[in-house]
């Protein structure tokens, strides 16, 4: 396995990121890994060299204007949900080109899985299939109510910038008037009708069970794990083995789906030498 730095220029916005490359020839679908908010794609660097050296591509970047990591081109104040859906829709178009029609699977972290989600649901069979651990579905809610991210604000009278706590980031009015516009999420997120692995813990405080449980049934095709004692970002160990291990079991349930449609990927195997 090695790891190439890729950057992807998407109008003014520079997305860096890393192509996990497996060892050996593989047609396996290239897993997607988008980040929670305030940290970067190092975060989940224990997802992605364990799916890679299952021979599974992963392709991790930084969301720009997150207010961490290295992509460039957005200032934290014009950063929301929807620049982050447009950066991943960016992403999938570069990887589609890159590595010539493999399966593309979808996995998203706290806000990286709210935007994965309403990302597929506007891809649609784009994406092969949909990891979500732990989704910022609240984000809507939380912006109706005046806060966001530990910061607060008058959801009447909106700021034209704020700040968030935990980290503390400044954020502009753009954020605010996005988690308006996606308050219809739970319509949205059901519009993509793909296989969905679905992980949240049951004492995650910053995000609510009940939000992956709402998500979960508007899903025709689920798989939704509650994690017991786990809180958000899985940052115990055991509870970090364990939601691989279920993406493992989901990865190889999706190629023998996709083996049984006979869905074919031309090229993929000459692209994994190239990539």
């Amino acid at each position: 396995m090695y790891k190439h730095r890729v950057e992807i220029r998407d109008g003014d916005a520079l997305i860096v990121g890393h192509l996990y490359i497996p060892d050996g020839e593989s047609d396996r679908p290239c897993v997607i890994i988008s980040h929670e908010f305030g940290v970067d794609q190092n975060w989940e660097t224990k997802y992605a060299t364990e799916l890679a050296k299952r021979s599974y591509p992963v392709f991790t970047y930084d969301f720009p204007g997150s207010g961490n990591g290295c992509s460039t081109g957005r200032d934290t104040r014009e950063m929301s949900i929807l620049t982050e859906v447009g950066d991943l829709k960016a992403v999938v178009r570069y990887l589609k080109q890159r590595l010539r029609g493999r399966a593309l699977v979808l996995a998203g972290f706290s806000m990286g899985g709210m935007v994965s989600a309403l990302a597929a649901a506007e891809l649609g069979d784009e994406i092969a299939g949909l990891i979500l651990v732990y989704p910022a579905f609240s984000a809507p809610d939380d912006a109706r109510m005046g806060k966001a991210l530990g910061g607060k604000f008058d959801p009447h009278d909106l700021p034209d910038e704020f700040s968030t706590k935990k980290p503390p980031v400044v954020l502009g009015r753009r954020f605010i008037e996005d988690a308006f516009a996606v308050e219809d999420w739970l319509d949205r997120i059901g519009k993509y009708k793909g296989p969905v692995l679905l992980m949240h813990g049951e004492s995650d405080r910053v995000v609510p069970l009940i939000y992956s449980e709402m998500a979960a049934g508007v899903y025709e095709n689920v798989k939704f794990f509650r994690f017991p004692h786990a809180g958000h970002m899985f940052r115990a160990p055991w509870v970090k083995n364990k939601a691989i291990q279920k993406m493992i079991i989901f990865l190889a349930e999706l190629r023998l789906h996709i083996d049984s449609r006979s869905i074919k990927h031309p090229g993929s195997a000459e692209a994994n030498k190239q990539i």
